[in-house]
This record gives structure tokens, C-alpha cells and sequence, in this order.
């Protein structure tokens, strides 16, 4: 069975919506320079730069300047000694000084309050043209920065993003969320009361403080058999009732128990905050619980549970922590890979081995089973595409 990275997120990530210049003109720049950044040519970036207002606005003064000249509204090239602006260019009140103001405001979200680790959204052109979205990778730093040919290959400092494999356009978040996604400013840090939403919709595995979510993908569902889906939604019952009755100190009642009566006894519907079935094209059962460890063990009980019976069941459990630990991505990995190892340490191959045979194989040969969203990621860029 494929998987799809679990995203272990920060509980205090930050998810920032990132414009590409005005009509989107460095879009392609930051799509081929893994990278976001602000429209500042020759603003010569250092630490102390950054850790110093004063500092901060000669260089922004500067590189204002720098760019008046690139685009040809000033004759003769500016000093690119900052030490000689004002840091206060503008009289107070007006215009400019609010358009200064604003675009100090910019530079400091981009580049002091954005953390490795946090999500950006960047718009495409259209309602329609998926977003580029990624993650921050690192802090800043010199090494970073990139000559843009648009500015005459001037030099601005960046932010390194990780562009993950996603297809969402604007059209594909909630209204109120998506209302959210345009303004005037070229990064908006924005309200937290979005981030559990927009994180379901990126990652088809993650855990974010006690919430996690799992994805699983009947890629070759067929649409006609309406108890297709049951075999597979049986074996995922089970897997997360699993969980449960592990995570209560009770995991060695549920498996001296039939799969049925496990079930019966340990699934519990109120950790469930959403147990959805999707069967477009592919497939999918979209699980969200408020557990925290959720998506990891249960990625290691589908795995354990759609094994081949006839294997070593000691070879299984030392396969099944491996592939889990190399998914699992972020911050807290080392906590989680030590729950994952009580987890399938303390399975029984007499009890797994029966629930392989019984709900395992019926759950695979009714459809191909998958924890990897790029068949539903190409499907649906495909249908934006051809809008």
C-alpha cells in the first residue's frame, strides 16, 4: 500500500497567503526557485538588517529607489549605500507614507515572523488555476538570494519553500475562507480560526496538536457495486478502534476479542469529528478525529492488517514502524516514532494474522487500497484544466 507523507505540524504554525508581484509576474519565479519574495532589488539582506528597525527602513528606502530606477521612473542610478536614506522618507499622513509603512510591514512577515515549517498560499491568475503551496522550509539567509530577470537581475532576499503536490484553486475552499483569500497586502498572515480547514484540504495525512486526519484511496473504485466501499470502511473501523483501545491502556482486552465485537466495544464515535466517504474519481474515506497519534498508528494498523498473512508477522512489524517513520515529516517525530513502537510492538500475530484473512484480504480484493494522494491530485488538476 502506497503513503502519502504524515505531516506532523506545528501546533503554533502560522498559514500565510503570499501575492507574486502585481498580475502575478514572479509567479514562475517562485515555482522554478522553490522560493517566495517581495519586490526589493538591491536590498542587501543581513541579520543586523533584520534586527534592526532603523536599519531595516534605510534599506527598504533603498531598494524603493533601486526599483524606481529599474523600471524607469528616476534618470540616474540611486546610491546603493543605505546608511545615506532617511528611514522616514515620508511626511507623516500621507499616502506614501502609508504605502512605506505597509511595505515594511511586508518585509517583516515575510522575513522575521515567518517560520520554517509554515504554510504559504500563493495565487495562480484565475478562480479556477491551482495555488502554489508549500512549506517554509528554513530561515532566511544570504545564500538565498536570487537574481530576477524582470528587475534587471537585481538581487532580492527570499524565504525557500518546499512546493508541495496539491491542485487547489480558489473555487476549492469554503466561502468564508476563500473570501479571505484576496487583499492588498503581498503577505497576510491569515486567521487561525481557518487553519484546521485549510490544512484537510493540503495534506492527506497530518497531526496537529490533538487533531489528526488520514486519507485513504480506493483508486480503482468502480462506481457500479454499491457495497464496494463496505469491505474497506469494515477494515478501517476496526484499524481505528484499534487505536482507540491502545491509546486507553486496553489494547490486550481488544485482541483477545473478534473483529466484530472489537468494533462493538472499542470504536468510539465521539473522538470521530468526521468519517467522510468521497467516491468520485478515486475513491476516498477521509477520517479526522480528535486524537492526536490517530493518523500515525492507523497508518501503521492498515498497513499491519493488508500485510500478507503467510509473511513473518515479525518481519511485517519491523517493515510497517519503517515505512511509518520515514512518512512522518516535522517537528515531534521522535515522541510519535516511540508511540507508533508500543503500537505495533504490542499487536499479537495470532489476533492480526486472523484480521489480515478476514478483513485484510476482502478489503483489497474489493478495490485497490492506497494512503497516496496523487491520483486524486492529477484527477482533479486535470478537471480544473480543462474549465
Amino acid at each position: 500500500m502506497e503513503l502519502a507523507k504524515i505531516r506532523l505540524v506545528r501546533a503554533d504554525v502560522s498559514i500565510w497567503l503570499v501575492y507574486a508581484g502585481r498580475q502575478r509576474r514572479y509567479w514562475e519565479n517562485f515555482r522554478q526557485s522553490n522560493c517566495v519574495f517581495l519586490q526589493l532589488p538591491g536590498f542587501n539582506a543581513s541579520e543586523a538588517v533584520f534586527q534592526s528597525d532603523e536599519q531595516l527602513r534605510r534599506h527598504l528606502a533603498m531598494s524603493d529607489q533601486i526599483f524606481r530606477w529599474v523600471v524607469g521612473a528616476r534618470n540616474s542610478p540611486p546610491s546603493r549605500n543605505a546608511a545615506s536614506y532617511n528611514p522616514y522618507p515620508y511626511q507623516t499622513g500621507t499616502s506614501e507614507a502609508k504605502g512605506f509603512a505597509a511595505e515594511l510591514g511586508n518585509v517583516e512577515r515575510m522575513f522575521i515572523d515567518a517560520r520554517p515549517g509554515d504554510l504559504v498560499l500563493s495565487p495562480s491568475f484565475g478562480h479556477f488555476d491551482p495555488y502554489l503551496i508549500g512549506e517554509i522550509t528554513k530561515n532566511w539567509s544570504p545564500e538565498d538570494n536570487l537574481e530576477i530577470p524582470s528587475l534587471e537581475n537585481e538581487v532580492v532576499p527570499t524565504r525557500k519553500v518546499r512546493w508541495l503536490n496539491t491542485a487547489l484553486a480558489r473555487r476549492d475552499f469554503p466561502p468564508r475562507i476563500s473570501r479571505r483569500l484576496q487583499n492588498q497586502l503581498a503577505i497576510t498572515k491569515l486567521d487561525s480560526e481557518f487553519y484546521e480547514e485549510i490544512l484537510q484540504l493540503v495534506y492527506p495525512s497530518f497531526v496537529w496538536g490533538g487533531r489528526s486526519k488520514l486519507d485513504i484511496y480506493g483508486d480503482d473504485y468502480s462506481g457500479t457495486d454499491p457495497l464496494q466501499p463496505y469491505a474497506p470502511a469494515l477494515l478501517i473501523k476496526y484499524v481505528l478502534a484499534s487505536v482507540f483501545a491502545y491509546e486507553s491502556g486496553q489494547f490486550v482486552q481488544f485482541q483477545s476479542l473478534s473483529p466484530h465485537k472489537a468494533i462493538d466495544q472499542f470504536y468510539r464515535k465521539e473522538l470521530i469529528e468526521h468519517f467522510g466517504q468521497n467516491f468520485n474519481s478515486p475513491g476516498k474515506y477521509s477520517v479526522v478525529a480528535a486524537l492526536g497519534s490517530m493518523s500515525i498508528l492507523a497508518t501503521a494498523g492498515m498497513l499491519v492488517a493488508t500485510s500478507d498473512p503467510s509473511t513473518n508477522f515479525g518481519q511485517v512489524q519491523t517493515e510497517v514502524k519503517g515505512r511509518v517513520k520515514d512518512s512522518m515529516q516535522g517537528a515531534g517525530k521522535a515522541e510519535m516514532s516511540d508511540n507508533l513502537d508500543g503500537y505495533v510492538d504490542s499487536m499479537e500475530a495470532v489476533n492480526w494474522k486472523d484480521v489480515q484473512k478476514e478483513l485484510g484480504k476482502p478489503a483489497k480484493e474489493s478495490m485497490t487500497l492506497s494512503m497516496n494522494n496523487a491520483a486524486e491530485v492529477a484527477n482533479h488538476r486535470a478537471e480544473l484544466n480543462a474549465r
